[in-house]
């Protein structure tokens, strides 16, 4: 509800009509994602003779 507004009645829209609805995790299970999973991926590990790029970032540099 908005203020000032008067209320009023719409139909809501079917997402299972949607064109990109089969790419959902309602319409196929191998689209669910599973946070434990994701949390339970190991990082990558750096091997010490393998170059990589270091960025130190401050608060200042985020905004």
């Amino acid at each position: 509800m908005l203020r000032g507004v008067r209320p009023f009645l719409s139909d809501k829209y079917d997402l299972t009509k949607h064109p990109n609805y089969k790419y959902t995790a309602d319409a196929d299970k191998k689209y669910l994602f599973d946070m434990e999973r994701y949390m339970k991926r190991k990082p990558a590990i750096v091997k010490p003779d393998e170059p990589f790029e270091m960025y130190e970032l401050t608060a200042t540099d985020l905004q």
